[in-house]
């Protein structure tokens, strides 16, 4: 009779703690978590908050833990901010891309190698892709106005398709042939984003075709760059020798992403006019005293007899100038698994100048594609730029400099 209770005591022991053990472990919750943009994320670390239990997240982002209702979870991500959420069956949650954390602390420098910010011995300057396209320019350089300690953004004209000059910490050279721009690589492949010297000009000195000559960093669409690094510094130039004494721009373009097909767009349109125009005097006609007093009306000067109420004026300043309209029209698709991802832009921009005659139109295609093989990684960049110009005549388009009256590229 003792043993029986002695066994019975046992038993009763052992059912309790099987009991409790079941009741600390839960039931099954299933899950799923998305991107800011709707995106399956896989991969996602689903902690127990203050335990090391934890699962991950499939190519869906979908994830079964055992835990209790009341239990709080933790979502974490590499480069998104980290969440803490009460389970529920069936729950959805949304990461968001965080601003800070250990993915700002690396940088990529050389032919897309990352290193740490710290580990740098030069000055490091990073813009996103949603800080560029607060005040989105048809040139990315523009875009960088501002926003970049150390860098100078001169733009050459408010022509249509007027480029831009930047200069990172100032010129190193005094010399006329020499621009003092940086250089640029984007994914990559690198791009002069210098203008020629046309010779002839009305004014000393050697005369550049800045004010409507565009340049080629130009033919890169905004919509498509992801990050943009500044290098500073002659430490800087070491990454890729001579080419790089005024400083290294390297643009990442966007690539697709694990999970769902996308496809977005965006277009936009806008105009210009002459803001400010040069002060005309309308009360006198034409004309001027000649050394000996008499009037010449046979002249330009505006300085002869005072002209009637009922003549006819003409503002042919005013008149001259028009409202310009531009086109912006983007669209992409992106998508990918776990095994490869693509990224296909399409772009058109056209301005009309305020100049007659004049405009820029720009029409891009970029297809970006990643497969893996095992360790094997291939990756393959494709762009397609064509722009057309019509522009004015310059001081640098003078006779023999090489620049007409119109011109096409």
């Amino acid at each position: 009779m003792r043993k029986l209770k002695l066994f019975s005591l046992v038993m009763f022991v052992m059912l309790n703690m099987i009991t409790n053990n079941l009741m600390a472990q839960g039931v099954p919750i299933s899950g799923t978590v998305l991107s800011e943009e709707s995106t399956p994320l896989a991969g996602v670390t689903v902690s127990i908050s203050g335990t090391s239990r934890a699962t991950v997240t499939d190519n869906n982002g979908k994830f079964t833990i055992n835990v209790n209702e009341t239990t709080m979870l933790v979502f974490s991500y590499v480069g998104y901010l980290s969440r803490k959420i009460k389970a529920t069956a069936g729950m959805e949650v949304r990461l968001s891309k965080g601003e800070s954390g250990l993915m700002n602390d690396v940088v990529v420098t050389a032919m897309g190698i990352k290193k740490d910010r710290k580990a740098l011995g030069y000055a490091v300057s990073n813009l996103n892709a949603d800080e560029l396209m607060k005040n989105k320019n048809t040139n990315v350089i523009n875009s960088m106005v501002g926003k970049v300690p150390g860098v100078n953004i001169t733009q050459f004209s408010g022509s249509a398709g007027a480029g831009a000059s930047i200069t990172i910490r100032g010129g190193t050279s005094t010399s006329e042939g020499r621009q003092n721009q940086p250089l640029f690589v984007i994914d990559g492949i690198i791009y002069d984003n210098s203008t020629t010297v046309t010779g002839n000009s009305g004014t000393d000195g050697l005369t550049r075709s800045n004010t409507t000559i565009s340049n080629r960093v130009m033919d890169v669409n905004p919509e498509d760059v992801e990050t943009m690094s500044v290098l500073k510094g002659a430490a800087a130039a070491a990454l890729y020798g001579s080419r790089a004494a005024d400083g290294v721009v390297i643009i990442t373009t966007k690539k697709g992403a694990d999970g769902a097909i996308r496809v977005s767009g965006a277009s936009k349109i806008s105009s210009s006019s002459a803001n400010k125009l040069p002060g005309v005097q309308t009360e006198f006609g034409p004309g001027a005293l000649s050394s000996n007093g008499v009037l010449n009306t046979a002249s330009y000067n505006s300085w002869g007899p005072k002209i009637p109420a009922d003549s006819t004026k003409y503002d042919n300043i005013g008149k001259f100038f028009r409202h310009a309209i531009v086109y912006d029209n983007n669209v992409n698709v992106a998508g990918g698994n776990k095994n490869g991802s693509f990224f296909l832009s399409g772009s058109n921009f056209k301005q009309t100048g305020i100049v007659p005659n004049t405009d820029y139109d720009k029409t891009t295609f970029r297809f970006n594609g990643e497969q893996r093989y095992g360790r094997l990684t291939v990756n393959a960049n494709v762009a397609y730029s064509i722009a057309d110009i019509d522009r004015t005549l310059t001081t640098s388009g003078l006779y023999g400099s090489g620049v007409g009256v119109g011109g096409h590229r």
